[in-house]
């Protein structure tokens, strides 16, 4: 048998194993396994129900951590729009007081 045969025997073999792996992994993950689809807690990972927006568990920790983390993201927010816009006006004001 030649080295060709021997790769090419191989390969097949790889892939065979590779399907069957597939398809047995695929099974499991159609119910098998019997864990509800789910979110977790943004704070402290637990899971909760998918319908829960903002998703965070009724602990009272998490919730008040997760609204000062959204009151510290939208400052964020507001900070990365107002900054260039200043710096902008500034540009303008500059050019259109030096060439009058």
């Amino acid at each position: 048998m030649s080295r060709r045969d021997t790769i090419l025997r191989a390969a097949k073999r790889t892939a065979k194993e590779a399907r069957a792996a597939a398809s047995s992994r695929r099974e499991r993950s159609r119910g098998g396994i019997g864990v509800d689809p789910h979110r977790h807690c943004v704070v402290c990972w637990t899971p909760v129900h998918l319908e829960e927006d903002p998703a965070v568990c009724g602990r009272e920790e998490c919730l008040n951590i997760h609204k000062k983390r959204e009151r510290s993201r939208k400052r964020l927010v507001i900070l990365m729009y107002m900054i260039p816009a200043i710096t902008v006006l500034f540009l303008i004001q500059g050019v259109m007081g030096a060439s009058g």
